[in-house]
């Protein structure tokens, strides 16, 4: 008998011998028995994990000559016929060559016929979601009401392409990746019945590269084979699938945790110019991040960590130089590296990126710890530690030498158990109120201080409407409790108004009437009064309500 491959030679032909899917097993097994068979069966998942093996399956126990039967006997002439793809009541059809309108309507005229010898006729279509829209829709009334005796058997790697209509008409089964242990399982089976020697940890990088696809394993097996003969060894493996082993990522990690940069470059190259993938390098990085991580925060990391590929002390030894903070920032690196890899047409740079990126990661640091360290070491003003803990009070101003007294008489009234307050105090009142209500630190940036005293404020804004949103009484309790927390004493009178026409200073200079503590930024800021003859351009009006609002232009 000519040489087949593993995927076809050790094919399941019973659904005992079926792995993985045991929910479906039972599932149409029940149905057989209960007498209950749908006219129409979806099998979905990905590649390699029994769909279509299960569709022949259902045909043969459908078809058997002692059946229908839960299980096909797989000797007599019907099972022998549809194992061998022989059999003319079951067909099985490509649904990415026969996609067309055409093809669907030569099925649906040899529908109408009976079976020849079986007793059902089973069509099979597999990647059913490569059919036209048109054939889709030329399908739905035979598939709705199909005679009697016709099954429709369905199989797709891709259910979000399936028409709902199609859906709705089906009994559809989603078909689950085979897990690690499974493949593995499997592996050492066919290893044993072909004679073949391979140890345990080959199997497991086999199973591995499989990604849940018992065929992708089984071809990846029947590669390492005819490399290696039938003494296969773990360099052999490595060879074939192109992956670097647990000898260098240890290493490799090593000088990730300590920062050497140079060296991990010096890595990356030797693995390249060995013909190794870098795609699986990553891939393989990332595993070993999350078994690190596994070890760091698990009592029992033996249960989650596989000891045959993986060191537990060396894992044990590295995860106790790194932080869970930077386990998840490397795993987020290297994750999307992996996939710009993928899509980008230079993966060897974007890996060598990410490699410099992982010696540049750090353990995140506690904002409210490094606060109160600046606070302690007097680096900056005092901040509330919540919205509703009390400011604290400032430093006092130094002191200034005596000064004549140039001011109004209305401005030199002052309390007599309070000191006057300086322009630096304005500061401080505007930075409060504007830490508790953002909005209102822009209107203050643009009014005009006519006056500071220790029992009063007047400010003076540019326009009414400037005015009428500060005058809301939620904006001056903020600005009363600014003042008050900043002057020491309650009962502070303030008091609102607008520029009367004239008072502007449209050439910069300060107005006599400023505060003390008025910048002289602020003292420039002034609004352009239009012509009232001419209506002001576009750039005036943008240009004013950046002065009045503040901000800036994104074109």
């Amino acid at each position: 008998m000519e040489y087949q491959v593993s995927a076809r030679k050790w094919r399941p032909q019973k659904f005992s011998e079926l792995i993985g899917q045991e929910h479906i097993v039972r599932t149409l097994k029940n149905a057989i028995e209960l007498d209950r068979i749908a006219h129409a069966y979806l099998f979905s998942g990905t590649r390699g994990v029994g769909k279509t093996t299960t569709a022949r399956l259902l045909a043969k126990a459908l078809n058997c000559e002692q059946g229908p039967t839960p299980e096909p006997c797989d000797t007599c002439t019907h099972c022998i016929e549809i194992r061998e793809g022989n059999s003319l009541d079951v067909l099985e059809i490509d649904g990415a060559s026969n996609n067309g309108v055409a093809e669907v309507r030569d099925l649906i005229e040899n529908v109408q016929y009976s079976t020849s010898s079986c007793r059902f006729k089973v069509y099979i279509i597999d990647e059913v979601h490569m059919l036209s829209r048109s054939a889709f829709n030329a399908l739905l009334k035979t598939l709705e009401e199909p005679p009697p005796q016709v099954i429709f058997l369905f199989a797709t790697t891709e259910l979000i392409k399936i028409p709902e209509t199609i859906l709705s008409r089906c009994q559809c089964f989603e078909f689950k990746p085979l897990n690690h242990a499974q493949i593995c399982a499997q592996l050492e089976v066919i290893c044993q019945k072909e004679n073949i020697n391979i140890d345990e940890k080959s199997l497991e990088e086999i199973a591995t590269n499989g990604a849940g696809s018992m065929r992708d394993a089984q071809s990846l097996l029947d590669q390492v084979i005819a490399f290696a003969g039938r003494e296969v060894d773990h360099a052999s493996v490595e060879s074939v699938l192109g992956i670097v082993g647990q000898g260098i990522l240890e290493p490799f990690m090593d000088r990730v945790i300590a920062g050497d940069a140079a060296a991990l470059l010096g890595l990356v190259q030797d693995v390249a110019e060995r013909g190794k993938d870098l795609s699986l390098f990553c891939r393989d990085l990332i595993e070993y991040v999350r078994n690190l991580m596994f070890v760091k925060v698990s009592a029992k990391p033996e249960t989650l960590v596989s000891t045959r590929t993986c060191d537990i002390e060396t894992l044990k030894t590295q995860a106790g130089n790194v932080s869970t903070d930077q386990l998840q920032q490397m795993f987020t690196v290297l994750s999307r590296a992996e996939m710009d890899m993928k899509r980008g047409s230079l993966p060897r740079l974007i890996f060598e990126m990410a490699v410099l990126r992982l010696t540049d990661v750090r353990p995140y640091q506690d904002i409210d710890q490094l606060i109160q360290k600046i606070n302690a070491a007097g680096g900056a003003a005092p901040v509330p530690s919540s919205a509703g803990a009390a400011v604290a009070s400032p430093a006092p101003a130094p002191a200034r030498a005596a000064e004549p007294n140039t001011a109004s008489p209305a401005q030199s009234v002052t309390a007599p158990s309070a000191s006057v307050p300086s322009g630096a105090e304005w500061e401080q009142i505007r930075a409060l109120a504007s830490e508790k209500k953002r909005s209102l630190g822009t209107f203050l940036d643009n009014c005009t201080v006519q006056a500071l005293t220790a029992d009063s404020i007047h400010l003076r804004f540019p326009d009414p409407y400037t005015l009428g949103l500060v005058e809301k009484e939620e904006n001056l309790s903020v600005i009363r409790e600014a003042v008050e927390t900043v002057c020491g004493h309650a009962g502070i009178q303030i008091k609102l108004d607008i520029e009367k026409p004239g008072e502007g200073n449209g050439d910069g200079a300060p107005s006599e009437s400023a505060a003390p503590g008025k910048t002289a930024a602020a003292q420039k800021k002034t609004v352009k009064k239009y012509d009232k003859k001419g209506s002001p351009s576009e750039e005036e009006i943008l240009k004013d309500a950046l002065d009045i609002f503040g901000g800036v232009v994104i074109r």
